[in-house]
This record gives C-alpha cells, sequence and structure tokens, in this order.
C-alpha cells in the first residue's frame, strides 16, 4: 500500500479539475461567433478543438493583420479567445474599435484567456 504525499494529492486534484474544467469551458465556447487562437502552441490549439464557432488561427491570419475581425463581425457576437498577451492587446484595440468590450479575462501560465461581446 503506498503513502499518500502531498505531489499525489496534488496531481489528483490537478487532474480532477482539469476534468471538470474541459467540459465547462467547451460549454462556454458553444454560444461563441468567433474563437481565436494560435495553432504554433498546443494549449491554444487544445482550447479551439471545443469550439462551437468559427475559429481564427493567429498562426495562418497574423501576416494579414487580422483581415477577418477588420472586415466586421455582426452585431451581438460573443468572441472567445486564449492566446499570448500581444495577440490580445492588438486584438482588443481593433475590436474596441467595433464597439466590443471585454467580459472576461485570465492568465493561464504564459498565456490570456478572454471573452469580448459586442455592446
Amino acid at each position: 500500500m503506498s503513502a499518500v504525499t502531498r505531489r499525489g494529492l496534488l496531481k489528483a486534484g490537478a487532474v480532477a479539475s482539469a476534468a471538470v474544467a474541459i467540459p465547462a469551458g467547451a460549454m462556454a465556447l458553444k454560444g461563441a461567433a468567433l474563437v481565436v487562437h494560435d495553432s504554433r502552441l498546443p494549449e491554444s490549439r487544445l482550447f479551439a478543438l471545443g469550439a462551437g464557432g468559427s475559429l481564427l488561427d493567429l498562426a495562418l491570419e497574423h501576416g494579414q493583420r487580422f483581415s477577418v475581425i477588420r472586415s466586421g463581425l455582426p452585431k451581438g457576437s460573443r468572441i472567445e479567445g486564449l492566446t499570448r498577451w500581444s495577440d490580445f492587446v492588438a486584438l482588443r484595440r481593433e475590436l474596441y474599435r467595433q464597439g466590443f468590450r471585454v467580459t472576461a479575462e485570465s492568465r493561464s501560465g504564459p498565456l490570456i484567456r478572454w471573452s469580448m461581446a459586442a455592446r
């Protein structure tokens, strides 16, 4: 019989919280009109797998400087993303110009998980 260690408890807690968070996060994505991710980053790529809306891959779009977003999004749209901070800042600036506002923002390691909605 193995002894219970602090490390073992932390690992079990991490696995349990991930099992709960992934379905909850996927449900939050279902109503999004646009899901922004960067396929060069494994965490961001995994985030996009549960998406229900259109996908915007920054790895492909970056050279065009967000042309999909600049072309205009439908009124009442919601955008979800998991990107680097620098990408979020650039996207946020363009989306503010179109009337979107940040509704949620949290850091996940080197990435930021964010949501924006049209006013």
